[in-house]
């Protein structure tokens, strides 16, 4: 969910550009699958506009999980402080087209194409990005031995919203209407100065367990969503 250092949460900081530096050597485990949640975010909005919707909202929880762990996976590698700046501004450019341009080509292809919802969605988008702009200039904060995200991370909109789609069950009406409620949640959410507890030990297991079982359902039933 969270790939960038302490050292990260200053952009003051440059990357020393050394003129041996190339895409191998900033390349790592935990930049890959960085990379590998921005091809399922791709394959999100390309299934979107399918009609695919149930694939499409998979794709968009596999992208969730590989934000989930990337930073798990850097945070355990033993890397440069350019990987690890490097690593930083990926991770915010990725999860602005992940949980921001992905699910709002998702949202428009399931319906959600009314002027007021087409206003909705992009009140949305500009609520990620400022939720990923402000997150780099303050970074997390410690209290006690505690450490909070102040509003809303991004990543959980490959959570909430996959529950919004399964509103489908009843019709698309239905479907449009759960996930206009879910949008707006999350956008107040994520632009809010609640502080919420960064995720540890049984989440990391409770989310893709999850994930899996809602995938399954949505690939069981995926001829409910065509559109």
């Amino acid at each position: 969910m969270d790939s960038r250092s302490e050292s990260q949460n200053h952009p003051s900081e440059a990357i020393k550009v050394l003129p041996w530096m190339n895409v191998g050597q900033l390349l790592d485990l935990a930049n890959a699958l960085t990379l590998a949640g921005l091809v399922a975010a791709v394959a999100c909005a390309l299934l979107a506009i399918q009609g695919q919707l149930a694939y499409a909202v998979v794709a968009l929880m596999v992208s969730g999980v590989c934000d989930l762990f990337d930073g798990v996976v850097a945070r355990r590698l033993n890397r440069s402080l350019d990987q690890q700046n490097f690593g930083g501004r990926l991770d915010s450019i990725v999860d602005a087209c992940s949980f921001g341009f992905a699910p709002v080509v998702l949202m428009y292809s399931a319906g959600l194409n009314g002027i007021m919802e087409v206003i909705l969605l992009v009140f949305f988008i500009l609520c990620v990005v400022w939720r990923l702009a402000f997150f780099d200039m303050i970074g997390l904060q410690s209290v006690g031995k505690q450490r909070y995200f102040i509003g809303l991370p991004v990543t959980y909109v490959a959570m909430i919203l996959p529950l919004a789609f399964l509103a489908g069950f009843w019709g698309m009406l239905w479907l449009r209407g759960c996930v206009a409620v879910a949008v707006v949640g999350l956008a107040l959410a994520m632009v809010s100065t609640v502080r919420i507890r960064k995720p540890s030990g049984v989440f990391y297991l409770l989310f893709p367990a999850a994930g899996l079982a809602l995938a399954f359902v949505f690939i069981l039933f995926a001829e409910r969503f065509v559109q």
